[in-house]
């Protein structure tokens, strides 16, 4: 793969995704673990993981992180060219247009529609997310036949339990929760 083909890559993720980072996660798996096997799924899981945690939209850092892994600092150049070119274009057409579009009926339609589309994708990260780490087989596997494999890791889903049930009830800091699910899974870990 070439440089420009790297770039053209994250240009495609970065032209059909809408809702943000989370929403990205589906096609960043297709066209990186699935389609041209840059990453393993183990590995895809710790990218999203560490492009979570460091500063800056996730998708961006997916981009970067996987561009340098790829082609070195030119890579990473590329693949945050790739995803960003996209929406700057298309957010500088919007601005320019938006006076000509703000009632159009056409245009609301086409942003009705894109809302259910972003909810499935973001579903499908969730689900990406719950496999890689509280489950220990597919979900799939349900309707296989092979759910002789399928069960949950009980580390996990309690850590889960513990920060869903948290940050329903008490809307506790993001940054801590994080660090304490950190300290609580290592210290698990250690039983």
């Amino acid at each position: 793969m070439t440089i420009f083909q790297l770039y053209l890559l994250f240009a495609k993720i970065g032209l059909f995704t809408f809702g943000g980072g989370y929403a990205m996660i589906p096609l960043f798996q297709d066209e990186l673990v699935v389609r041209h096997q840059f990453i393993s799924p183990e590995s895809f899981a710790n990218m999203v993981a560490l492009a979570q945690i460091t500063p800056g939209p996730v998708g961006l850092n997916a981009a970067t992180y996987v561009g340098y892994t790829q082609m070195g600092l030119a890579g990473a150049i590329a693949g945050t060219l790739g995803l960003m070119t996209p929406s700057l274009l298309l957010v500088t057409f919007a601005a320019a247009f938006f006076l000509y579009f703000r009632d159009s009926k056409p245009i609301q339609r086409l942003l009705s529609g894109v809302r259910p589309a972003t909810i499935g994708l973001i579903a499908a990260a969730v689900i990406f997310f719950a496999e890689a780490s509280v489950l220990t087989a597919p979900l799939r596997s349900l309707w296989t036949g092979s759910a002789d494999t399928f069960a949950i890791n009980w580390r996990e889903g309690l850590i889960f339990l513990a920060v869903l049930f948290t940050q329903w009830k008490w809307k506790w800091n993001l940054v801590a929760t994080l660090f304490g699910a950190g300290a609580v899974s290592f210290l698990l870990y250690l039983i």
